[in-house]
């Protein structure tokens, strides 16, 4: 029945022999010879049932029916079982749902179904992440054709409409895709009262603790935004074309080597920058003190230039000259040289940053504009000045640059201005970081902001994270290497965004009011009195900052009252939610707040390209499920088993009309082997599902398979190896037993035998496939004759026990099976005849499974689908000996053993009898 090895193997060999079998769940499978003179087909207990092969139940009457929106709140009451614990990270209540969101909430919906009906209690609460900047363009874009608010509180009114609108459609979603949850009292919003002011006392008790503080340092910075942004609020284009340019400074003050070799001749220190808008905030130019540094002359020059030994080579390819050495030295006798800045004298400083490959070997430092130039120049003492405002302009360097973009005219004017100096221009093509919404460059640019202090936390969070589990396994090793990557580069973390719609940096509040009290407020009614006596509120002005949403997000798991057991979203999160939560819960809990987190990949085309507008690659849910004009409707099972079937072992999950094909034809078949299985016990009354009838080898082998497969497939739940779920099932036993089922007597003992080894089968598929597919098992269950509530409401179940069963006796008689299969060469097995020789050892077993009561086929005969077999001991080889069956053919059963002078067998013969 399952997939489990042996079968896998007879299943995998019975059809490369090309033996035509029927599916077990067509009806029963014709004889070559057709019936001489009578049928008695009419009384063949063929199964019967009126599930539909073909769906035609709308997905809503089937949750309305299965009570999908009353099983979070029942099982939570009902199940007692460990509670199974996994936090929701909140998606962006900002526009219509994508693949990933199918992706992300069906991989959560699957497990928390598994550990349901493994009788686990589960939290799940949903959420959503409702501040920020993608909520407050997406509001402002929807009133584009009014003028744009430029009062906060308008802002914040227009943001908060949207939002709530947005959980409203994207909630009605999730529950038409079967996510199991309390869409009513158990979710989580980010903009709720309650929400932000836990938020608050936290960012209150970071702060209290030093790990909050504000100060200027240089930040990736969005001029179409106008607002700071976090290294997960980025996304990098690979293709992306700077400027670059070769720039002269002329040295004023080089080492005594130096001078002793050169005399008087003009000495220029050369750098290399991608950004030459940059170059009018040049404070100093860095150096590698352990790197050889040397005088030298190009062929194509006059000058002498200043440059890393090592950079020759490349220098000689990208200037197109030849570089001669007139003096090398180590880079420690640059301590204390100097060079005539823009402006005025500036000095070398040594900067570990600076490395070999491509450029000088000399940085260009603009304190002002980037992480590795800030850190060196406070340690050398030199002042922090930004000359770029909030717009991305120039500002306060005198007519000629003041309010020009400094990525667009400025930085062609300051290239105009400094042409003397540019030695080489080109185009560079590398990695750039754009703002994640808008889609337009970002620069660095020093601010003033707050910061929470990441790097006293960090060998707390990369010990922390070693005890996390990572799955799923075929990736863990890379997502763990990169999210510990993420943690030891970030010195800090830029909490505050300059923007309206979001919690504020600090904020009061009073129980009547929300948080756009820090907007409508005066200073002097936020304060308190003994402050205000204290201080001259007129000269006090509120911060204009809110709070980073990956703040907002990471805090999110106050709403939990203990550690969840699971995180599980998007590799994208490593640098972002997981990382997020790993480093506040650290900070004020002292522990990560998960014990394992699940990454999943980003959703591709068929040419592994992301989901992209401008592409037009993008797939909507909603169309996979009820189609459109150009798109058939594939349905939810459709999604939901796609869902399954790629997306947990891959980083980059394939979706494409032919795999959408695939899954609709495999739910299609798994929808008729449930038919046909309900068809086989429809007969039965519910007292006959209590009984406990004799079971032969084969029945006991197949109850015990069953157990397996559930055991099995908890398991790959458990670890979130859903394509093994998604197996195909192999028709072994309901192929060998329908000769049992169809033309035993009605009540006989054997025939109830098979049937409840069958429904032990139909129960263990829905056990399997229930959290995959659940508005499929409910339908299926709705016409169960045990039918009473919704399968997963349904507690007991009375199936039948395993039993300690010889399976490599299975395997022996499937190798035997397999030997029959290729000497029969498309015949029909019920033809032949076996003369088996054996060694003793199996010969005694297969003994045993070779009696008959003369009525009945012998166990060994029904599985091998022969019609009669004799058994010789002897030997260590096996000898397979096949004729053909000297008797007719049965023209009820088909069998070849009609009994003599009659045209049926002796079994049918009686059944007939009773008609």
């Amino acid at each position: 029945m399952f997939k489990t090895y042996n079968l896998r193997t007879f299943h995998n060999n019975y059809r490369k022999s090309n033996i035509k079998w029927t599916s077990f769940f067509c009806t029963r499978e014709e004889s070559s010879t057709k019936p001489k003179t009578k049928t008695y087909s009419h009384t063949v207990l063929f199964p019967k049932t009126n599930f539909p092969a073909r769906s035609n139940i709308n997905k809503e009457k089937i949750q309305k029916t299965a009570k999908f929106s009353e099983l979070y709140e029942w099982q939570r009451e009902h199940l007692t079982g460990p509670e199974f614990i996994l936090h929701d990270g909140p998606p962006y209540a900002n526009g219509a749902l994508h693949m990933g969101h199918a992706v992300n909430k069906i991989i959560k919906d699957i497990n928390n179904r598994s550990q349901i009906l493994q009788g686990n209690k589960v939290h799940y609460a949903p959420g959503w992440d409702c501040h920020g900047l993608p909520i407050e363009f997406k509001a402002l874009q929807k009133t584009k054709s009014k003028n744009e608010p430029t009062d906060p509180v308008q802002t914040r009114q227009i943001a908060r409409s949207f939002a709530l609108e947005t959980v409203k459609s994207q909630k009605e979603a999730f529950e038409s895709w079967g996510i199991m949850a309390d869409w009513e009292k158990q979710c989580y919003l980010t903009l709720d009262k309650n929400y932000v002011q836990s938020q608050l006392r936290l960012f209150y008790k970071m702060y209290k603790s030093g790990l909050i503080y504000q100060a200027l340092k240089p930040v990736y910075w969005s001029p179409s935004s106008r607002t700071a942004l976090a290294e997960a609020e980025l996304e990098y284009d690979p293709n992306f074309k700077s400027k670059e340019v070769y720039f002269k400074f002329p040295m004023e003050k080089v080492p005594d080597l130096v001078k002793n070799v050169c005399s008087d001749q003009q000495i220029f220190a050369l750098i290399w920058t991608t950004t030459p808008w940059t170059l009018v905030a040049n404070k100093a130019i860095a150096y590698n003190p352990s790197m050889v540094y040397c005088v030298a002359k190009m062929s194509k020059r006059s000058e002498l230039f200043l440059i890393a030994k090592d950079q020759i080579q490349e220098l000689e390819r990208v200037l197109d000259c030849g570089i001669s050495i007139v003096v090398e030295f180590e880079g420690q006798h640059l301590s204390s040289t100097t060079y005539n800045g823009l402006s005025h004298t500036m000095p070398l400083i040594p900067g570990p940053h600076v490395t070999s490959g491509k450029g000088t070997g000399l940085v260009h430092t603009a304190p002002a504009h980037g992480p590795d130039d800030f850190v060196v120049a406070l340690n050398n003492n030199i002042t922090v000045e930004c000359n770029v405002d909030e717009h991305g302009r120039y500002i306060n360097l005198g007519p000629d640059l003041d309010g020009l973009y400094v990525l667009q005219e400025g930085q062609e004017t300051v290239m105009k201005k400094l042409r003397d100096s540019i030695i080489y221009e080109g185009i560079f093509t590398h990695s750039y970081p754009l703002d994640w919404r808008t889609k337009k460059p970002v620069i660095l640019r020093a601010s003033h902001q707050w910061f929470i202090d990441t790097n006293a936390l960090k060998q707390t969070a990369l010990g922390a994270l070693d005890k996390v589990a990572i799955l799923p396994p075929s990736t863990a090793d890379q997502s763990r290497q990169g999210f510990r990557a993420q943690l030891e580069k970030r010195p800090y973390w830029c909490i505050s965004r300059q923007r309206a719609w979001g919690v504020p940096i600090p904020a009061l509040y009073r129980d009547k009011d929300g948080t756009d009290v820090w907007w409508t407020c005066d200073v002097k009614d936020l304060i308190p009195k003994k402050i205000s006596e204290k201080f001259n509120c007129e000269e006090i002005t509120k911060g204009k900052d809110i709070m980073d949403i990956w703040l907002d997000s990471g805090l999110s798991w106050h709403t939990l009252d203990r550690k969840a057991h699971l995180y599980s979203e998007g590799v994208d999160q490593l640098t972002g939610w997981f990382q997020a939560s790993l480093l506040t819960s650290l900070a004020l809990n002292g522990e990560a707040p998960y014990e394992s987190i699940f990454v999943h990949g980003f959703v591709v085309d068929d040419k592994k390209r992301k989901m992209s507008k401008s592409i037009g690659n993008v797939i909507d849910p909603k169309t996979i499920i009820f189609g459109d004009k150009k798109n058939a409707a594939y349905g939810v099972d459709t999604l939901r088993w796609w869902v399954a079937s790629h997306s947990t072992q891959h980083s980059q999950i394939v979706i494409s009309k032919k795999l959408l094909e695939d899954c609709q034809n495999e739910v299609i078949r798994i929808r008729n082997i449930m038919k046909y299985l309900l068809g086989v016990i429809s007969d039965l009354e519910k007292t006959d599902f209590y009984k406990n009838p004799t079971l032969n080898f084969f029945d006991r082998y197949m109850v015990t398979e069953c157990h397996s497969f559930v055991n099995e497939t908890n398991h790959h739940y458990d670890n979130f190896r859903y394509n093994h779920v998604a197996q195909n099932v192999s028709g072994l036993y309901c192929h060998c037993i329908k000769d049992r089922l169809y033309c035993s007597m009605r009540n006989s003992k054997e025939r109830l035998a098979a049937q409840l080894v069958i429904h032990t089968i139909l129960v263990s598929l829905c056990k399997g496939l229930g959290p995959i597919l659940p508005h499929l098992i409910e339908e299926v269950w709705q016409y169960h004759p045990l039918y009473d509530e919704p399968f997963f409401f349904t507690k007991e179940l009375p199936v039948l026990k395993p039993s300690d069963v010889d399976s490599s006796l299975m395997e022996a008689i499937l190798d035997i099976k397999r030997n029959v299969i290729l000497k029969t060469k498309n015949e029909h097995l019920k033809k032949f005849e076996l003369n088996l020789t054996i060694n003793s050892e199996l010969y005694n077993k297969l003994d045993d499974l070779n009696h008959t009561d003369g009525i009945n086929d012998s166990v060994l005969c029904e599985i091998l689908e022969l019609s009669s077999v004799r058994l010789n001991n002897g030997g260590e080889n096996m000898l397979v000996d096949l004729t053909q069956s000297k008797k007719d053919q049965c023209l009820r059963c088909r069998k070849y053993n009609a009994i003599d002078n009659s045209d049926k067998c002796l079994r049918c013969e009686k059944v007939l009898a009773m008609y």
